[in-house]
């Protein structure tokens, strides 16, 4: 009977663990030690997301270079949109990613925006079929800050055919959030002043947020270095707008889509929330259709 037990509590620990965590084979977020130790590792691939002219200045040897920008589109009048797949399979296979490759996602942080550029980035190349993406704890300012390597060699990767294995789970359109009010737990990662409605951005058409989201800013999730907080903080942060039914689906947003991917990356991937999802129309689309209901 004993034995029995044990066999079924290790049943239920196996369905209660995500079956994307047990594909990963490096962890969501790397430190600059780890990194600096696979430096040169055929199977790793760095991807500098800075401008060009930060990357030849000095970047992580082997390092390969396309700037975030490339991974966000215009559709419209949305400033930042996730790139159609035949045109994302082109970037990704432009620098020699595989649907197999380990991929650590490089930027800098000397703003929050930069540093959810970064990671963006990185969520949209799991949203194109990858496991193994990692982004660099602290970025580059850390990495120079420590005197680590750095080169001025510009790195050709070999282009490849890529085919992604599209994961449309990872992101909720208009339609979808409308639809299920009520029923989904909204975050809004804006600041406070743009969650309450005292500031809005050009681009919002109505200063506000969505009835029933919770407000969990993306600057919480670092400390004043650029360095993300404890797994063990970000866990207790993440649970005081969510609750511990870490089960209920949870939807990001924002402004216009650029910084809603953090709380959802640490979430899911680091912290194992197995129904997280990113808006990614966010209050830009929102606040235009006048049928979409806003509050203060």
């Amino acid at each position: 009977m004993k034995r029995l037990k044990i066999f079924l509590y290790l049943g239920l620990v196996f369905l209660a663990y995500p079956s994307w965590m047990e594909a990963r084979h490096i962890p969501p977020i790397v430190s600059t030690q780890w990194l600096n130790a696979r430096i040169g590792d055929p199977s790793l691939t760095i991807l500098d997301v800075r401008r060009v002219e930060a990357y030849q200045e000095g970047h992580i040897p082997g390092a390969i270079n396309v700037y975030a920008g490339a991974w966000a589109y215009k559709k419209g009048v949305l400033f930042n949109e996730i790139p159609d797949q035949a045109e994302l399979n082109e970037t990704i296979g432009a620098v020699g990613i595989s649907l197999s490759s380990a991929v650590v996602v490089v930027g800098n942080m000397d703003t929050v925006r930069e540093g959810y550029q970064t990671i963006r980035v990185a969520c949209t190349l799991l949203y194109a079929g990858l496991e193994d993406v990692a982004v660099l704890d602290g970025g580059m300012n850390k990495w120079v800050k420590e005197n680590r390597p750095l080169s001025q060699k510009v790195v050709k990767p070999i282009p490849r055919e890529f085919q992604g294995r599209y994961r449309t789970d990872l992101f909720a359109d208009k339609a979808y959030v409308k639809e299920n009010l009520g029923k989904i737990i909204l975050v809004d990662v804006r600041e406070p002043a743009y969650y309450s409605g005292e500031k809005k951005l050009d681009c919002v058409a109505r200063p506000g947020h969505i009835p029933g989201a919770y407000n969990l800013p993306t600057s919480c999730a670092f400390n004043s270095d650029g360095t993300f907080k404890t797994k063990e903080e970000l866990l207790v942060i993440a649970e005081s707008v969510t609750g511990a039914g870490r089960d209920r689906e949870i939807i990001t947003y924002c402004d216009t889509g650029q910084c809603c991917p953090t709380w959802h990356f640490i979430m899911r991937e680091l912290l194992g929330f197995p129904r997280v999802r990113i808006y990614d129309g966010s209050m830009q689309e929102w606040g235009a259709d006048e049928r979409a209901p806003v509050t203060k």
